[in-house]
């Protein structure tokens, strides 16, 4: 695993099936869900749209994306399952979960403990 991040376990559902992925938390990311094809081929979601992705080395990537279940710890969010056949990951990491679906879950990282926290969700 990776020492020092926040690793969840990720159900993502689709029309056709589910799975349960490894993921790191990653609060750099401004996103819901990404991972590898592989990973979320047999669910039976349609990743027919493509959005651009800055790297940190500055390149520039195109990944696909469609629209799927995103749930953790009994909490579950409609969002954006994005996937690239290059996705770098550490060993027994099947994704990276983004603040977007963090935030519509009700979830942030705990900075003391680095652990998932339920924050409560407001309607302004």
């Amino acid at each position: 695993m990776v020492v020092g991040s926040t690793i969840v376990d990720v159900r993502v559902r689709g029309p056709r099936a589910g799975v349960v992925l490894k993921a790191v938390v990653d609060t750099g990311f401004f996103g819901d869900l990404i991972t590898t094809p592989d990973k979320v081929g047999a669910l039976g979601i349609d990743f027919r749209y493509e959005r651009p992705r800055r790297l940190p080395d500055g390149k520039l990537v195109k990944v696909k994306y469609g629209g799927g279940e995103i749930e953790v710890l009994d909490s579950v969010t409609y969002g954006d399952i994005e996937v690239w056949r290059d996705l770098k990951l550490p060993p027994g990491v099947d994704a990276l979960l983004g603040v977007t679906a963090l935030g519509k879950m009700g979830f942030r990282v705990n900075p003391r403990t680095g652990e998932l926290e339920r924050v409560e969700l407001y309607l302004l």
